[in-house]
């Protein structure tokens, strides 16, 4: 593998409302870099295919997995496990391709431990105000719900100096982040100061 184009690990966060989903889908069309999938234990729901939103296991699936330390990391979750499994990093870092891992604030602080040369970006709105009309807007968020979410924007926030960058996703403005999104692919690429991608041993 050349220095000029060493293959990355992208490991994108960032509160909910601030389009992670649209961001991400809309990067995949452009660059082709490859999304880790997460796996899980609850039950698959409607709309959702296997292997694509997630993996789906039974519980004792699951265990069986974590016994044999197939998960880069996992945690349980309301009764649930959720987790990332390391092939999902390994696989097409050997195939020398870039990997996109979509996780929330206590995924990218157990990551930085586990992962040597990723890149860490927040994704954030222009403001708290901007978040809060987003969320808003969505009429799916009960008070206490709203207010827990408005609480995860403040830690987001306060994370930020633990990222090597943060973007910031304006309404309406998608294919701006997107831009910078690709600008710090391009330019982490051929970084020659960055650690070679790849989970601790």
């Amino acid at each position: 593998m050349s220095a000029e184009r060493r293959p990355l690990i992208l490991v994108l966060h960032g509160p909910s409302g601030v389009g992670k989903d649209s961001v991400i889908a809309r990067l995949r069309e452009r660059t082709g870099i490859h999304r880790a999938t997460s796996s899980n234990s609850r039950p698959m729901r409607d709309g959702e295919e296997d292997g694509v939103d997630y993996h789906f296991f039974s519980r004792e699936q699951f265990e069986q997995k974590i016994e044999a330390g197939d998960f880069l990391e996992h945690a349980s979750v309301y009764d649930d496990y959720k987790g990332l499994e390391r092939r999902e990093v390994d696989e097409p870092l050997a195939e020398g391709r870039d990997v996109l891992i979509r996780t929330d604030l206590q995924g990218a602080r157990s990551l930085r431990g586990l992962l040597r040369g990723a890149v860490f970006v927040l994704l954030t709105a222009e403001s708290r105000e901007a978040l809060r009309a987003r969320l808003t807007a969505r009429e799916t968020e009960s008070a206490e719900t709203l207010a827990r979410r408005l609480a995860e924007v403040d830690a987001e926030l306060a994370d930020a100096p633990n990222n090597d960058y943060v973007v910031v996703n304006r309404e309406g403005a998608l294919e701006e982040a997107v831009d910078e999104l690709v600008r710090i692919i391009e330019r982490e690429r051929g970084n020659p100061n960055r650690e070679t991608a790849g989970v601790r041993q």
